[in-house]
């Protein structure tokens, strides 16, 4: 583990709340009808809008459905897996769903996953989803949740493939 502290902050915003959820539908209708919050783009994930996509290292291939919406300047992202295996799949067999990761940006990218690797903060997922490279960060041990760092902002996804 290194011996220095940040002397700035390595994450400089807060971009996602990641939440995984048995059915997308139903937990749409009750943030929407009951909550409020929306409205919500629904988009499938699977090869083709992720590429290089690599559970603890290694190469793997998932789907899923999935919906954002906006709140304030924070994307919330609704994950349901369609597979048995996946990181998402996992987290819903063990915990039943809830808040998975938060998204933060960092200034330096290739530079905050190199120092967080040296801190043991290997990644967990990584790939890039529609365009955006992101590294889901074992700091769940540390944290209470795993962090993903995002190399830039995800576009919408209509349309894109």
């Amino acid at each position: 583990m290194p011996d220095r502290l940040p002397t700035e902050p390595v994450f400089t915003e807060t971009m996602q709340i990641g939440i995984v959820v048995p059915d997308l539908d139903a937990a749409i209708r009750t943030y929407r009808d009951i909550y409020g919050i929306g409205p919500w783009e629904v988009f499938e994930v699977g090869p083709e809008n992720s590429h290089d996509v690599r559970l603890f290292g290694q190469p793997v291939e998932w789907r899923g459905r999935a919906a954002m919406t906006m709140v304030g300047g924070v994307m919330w992202e609704l994950i349901q897996p369609l597979d048995d295996n996946g990181l998402f799949a996992r987290f819903l067999a063990e915990r039943g769903g809830g808040v998975h990761h938060i998204a933060v940006a960092t200034p330096d990218f290739r530079r905050t996953l190199q120092e967080q690797a040296e801190r043991g903060n290997e990644p967990i997922l990584s790939g890039t989803f529609s365009g955006v490279e992101v590294d889901f960060l074992s700091t769940e041990r540390d944290l209470g949740v795993i962090l993903e760092v995002f190399s830039g902002m995800p576009k919408k996804q209509t349309g894109e493939g």
